[in-house]
């Protein structure tokens, strides 16, 4: 139908977006690491992400609409500034939160053990299986494209993380 219709489709493809309260990403660990003093890792916080702002967001979806379709890819991955070790960034949210938190690492499998021991024990209603393995995996992609086809720009996380912790704080 969108060939017939000679329809250029871009697909935008975001990393974890953040940067409202309401999301569904950095704000829980916000509340998980404001709630709890010792605050469990998988793998010690290794794995990498690449948050993506919201705003950026916003900012890249007009951008795309502004260039030439004819300069378009088909697709585009939208991810954060850099690259971030998970531990990294829940010491950002603790300092940010002004806690002193301890992190406490536990091995993939022991967490994905934990996790079926729950879903078992709620006969299904928690199932945070698939949630512990994600902890363990790396979840970065290159921006590069959309980078040089339409100037996105991302900002940090440090600054994004800094001010969704404000605004937690503020509520």
């Amino acid at each position: 139908m969108i060939k017939k219709a000679d329809i250029k489709l871009i697909v935008l493809q975001p990393t974890m977006i953040y940067g409202d309260v309401c999301d569904h990403n950095m704000s829980k660990f916000i509340k998980m690491v404001d709630r709890l003093s010792l605050f469990p890792v998988i793998n010690h916080g290794k794995c990498l992400i690449q948050p993506v702002n919201a705003r950026d967001l916003g900012k890249a979806y007009y951008q795309v609409l502004m260039m030439p379709s004819e300069n378009a890819k088909p697709t585009y991955n939208l991810s954060g500034q850099n690259q971030i070790a998970m531990i990294d960034a829940f010491k950002l949210i603790s300092n940010n939160l002004g806690k002193k938190t301890v992190f406490i690492s536990f091995p993939l499998w022991f967490g994905v053990f934990l996790a079926k021991i729950l879903k078992i024990l709620t006969l299904g209603k928690i199932d945070y299986v698939e949630k512990v393995q994600r902890m363990s995996e790396d979840r970065c992609f290159s921006h590069k494209d959309a980078e040089k086809d339409f100037g996105y720009s991302p900002e940090s996380f440090e600054i994004g993380i800094e001010r969704e912790v404000k605004e937690y704080l503020n509520r």
